[in-house]
């Protein structure tokens, strides 16, 4: 495996780094205010908040024009969400940037806390979030639980051997501006959807990664995000594995343009995407979306991949192999009751 130089972030030159405040929207009028008050509601005072829209037809761009002055607005025709980012983070100016989605939200603290936690060989900064309902109430978790790793430090070496790392959604990440003018800006085509994807997946090759063990944000689930793999979500099931901007050779094509060599098998028998499969398959096999799977193989496939992913404790390693065996031949209720894991 190649790996490009760390990058050192500008923050040694100018004191307390300045951080950018991107929130991308489509069509979420209806969590967008609540996404930008939290963004101008930062205690940390170097921050600006730019709010991309991305051609929405749904009175987004009444709130964000009833915010004139107070943030950088840019409105666009509909172009993907790799687009959004992109024209978001070239009117940046931060020497962090975060990439808020709209239907998510920040603690007046997150900015604050980040820049406490950097330092120069950061490539970014990860916190956890908390899981809301469509009305914000919380659920009783977090994402990522981080209940064994805890990524800190250099780990690309291990993404390189095991496919993947405790990573948060899109809107828990901080990412060092150096880092992204070498990732970006994102291919558009590509990247039409989940275009984060590159930038969480290939930013720890750049540099070290932090991971805050505190909520500092809200991660709303609802019926609009692709967060609720349910059987009425099979649709957003089958894209999970089969649309191009999701599938293994697709990231492993964009690290070979930066000069990093990964592996699409290594990337494609994580855990997480075995359960993907197999609830796919469990599902609905008709119109399961990979040739070739079966319970037996998939079974197989997960239990190897719970023994061979590291720092998992007896409990999850045992606790993961029972989920796949009932997956495999447990009848219908028992498949529906597990198909939260499946996300």
């Amino acid at each position: 495996m190649s790996s490009a130089n760390t990058v050192t972030a500008p923050s040694e030159q100018t004191g307390r780094p300045s951080v950018s405040i991107v929130i991308t929207n489509y069509n979420y009028a209806r969590y967008l205010r609540a996404a930008i008050d939290s963004a101008l509601a930062q205690t940390y005072p170097k921050v600006e908040v730019i709010v991309v829209d991305d051609g929405s037809t749904d009175g987004s761009r009444e709130i964000i024009e009833s915010y004139c002055g107070r943030i950088v607005p840019i409105l666009k025709a509909n172009g993907g969400h790799g687009s959004a980012l992109n024209a978001g983070f070239a009117a940046s100016r931060g020497e962090i940037v975060m990439f808020l989605d709209a239907d998510d939200e920040l603690l007046a603290e997150a900015a604050e806390q980040v820049v406490k936690a950097w330092r120069p060989s950061v490539a970014k900064a990860q916190f956890q979030l908390e899981m809301v309902d469509d009305r914000g109430n919380p659920i009783g978790a977090r994402v990522p639980p981080f209940n064994g790793f805890i990524p800190n430090g250099d780990i690309s070496n291990r993404i390189a051997r095991f496919g993947e790392y405790p990573s948060s959604p899109s809107s828990g990440n901080a990412y060092a501006r150096a880092v992204l003018e070498r990732l970006m800006p994102i291919d558009e085509a590509t990247w039409f959807a989940a275009a984060e994807k590159p930038l969480v997946f290939l930013t720890p090759f750049f540099g070290d990664v932090v991971s805050i063990c505190a909520p500092l944000g809200r991660y709303r689930i609802h019926e609009d995000n692709d967060s609720r793999l349910r059987g009425r979500h099979l649709e957003a099931l089958h894209r999970r594995l089969s649309a191009v901007y999701f599938t293994p050779e697709t990231i492993c094509a964009v690290a070979k343009s930066k000069g990093i060599e990964l592996d699409p098998r290594v990337l494609g028998s994580t855990s997480r995407r075995i359960k993907l499969r197999m609830a796919s398959l469990r599902l609905d096999p008709a119109t399961h979306p990979i040739a070739g799977d079966t319970r037996v193989r998939l079974l197989l496939k997960g239990l190897r991949a719970s023994m061979r992913e590291p720092d998992l404790s007896l409990k999850v390693r045992a606790s993961q192999s029972a989920w796949f065996v009932l997956m495999a031949v447990g009848p219908m209720p028992i498949v529906s009751r597990l198909m939260a894991p499946a996300r």
